[in-house]
C-alpha cells in the first residue's frame, strides 16, 4: 500500500469579521475543502493595513480556525486573510477580508456608563436600567 505524499492545503474560506475595537479584530474562517491529503496543523494569519504590504501577525499557527487580532492602530484600516498549513507547509491565502476600520463600537461609553450605574455604582432612573 502506499501512502500519497501530502501537498499543500487549499485556501481556507474569506475571513468573516466577528467583532472590532479600537485595538483589537476577531474574526473566523471555514476550513479549506482541500487539504492536500494532510491534516491541517493550523493557520497562519496575515493582515495588510491600507497603503502597507501584508505580513503574517502569528508566529506560530493558530489550530482553530479563529483569532483576535490585537495591538492595532485606532482608526487605521485593516484587510485579512488566511493560510492553512499541513505537513507540506502554508498553502494559499484565503481571499481577503474587505477593509475593516479598527474603532470603538458606538454607543460604547454609554453603555459602559449605564451598566455601571445600574450595577448600583453611581445614583440613576431605574426606567434606564430596563433597557440595558
Amino acid at each position: 500500500m502506499s501512502m500519497m505524499a501530502a501537498a499543500p492545503c487549499g485556501p481556507p474560506g474569506k475571513p468573516v469579521i466577528d467583532s472590532v475595537s479600537a485595538t483589537s479584530i476577531a474574526l473566523h474562517w471555514d476550513k479549506p475543502r482541500n487539504t492536500g491529503n494532510g491534516q491541517i496543523q493550523g493557520y497562519i494569519v496575515e493582515m495588510k493595513p491600507t497603503g502597507g504590504a501584508w505580513h503574517q501577525v502569528n508566529v506560530e499557527p493558530v489550530r482553530n480556525p479563529e483569532m483576535v487580532v490585537s495591538h492595532l492602530t485606532e482608526g487605521q484600516k485593516y484587510q485579512f486573510s488566511v493560510k492553512a498549513v499541513n505537513e507540506a507547509g502554508p498553502g494559499p491565502p484565503s481571499i481577503a477580508t474587505a477593509s475593516v476600520v479598527a474603532e470603538k463600537p458606538a454607543g460604547t461609553n454609554l453603555n459602559f456608563i449605564l451598566a455601571r450605574q445600574c450595577l448600583g455604582l453611581f445614583p440613576i432612573n431605574p426606567v434606564l436600567c430596563s433597557i440595558v
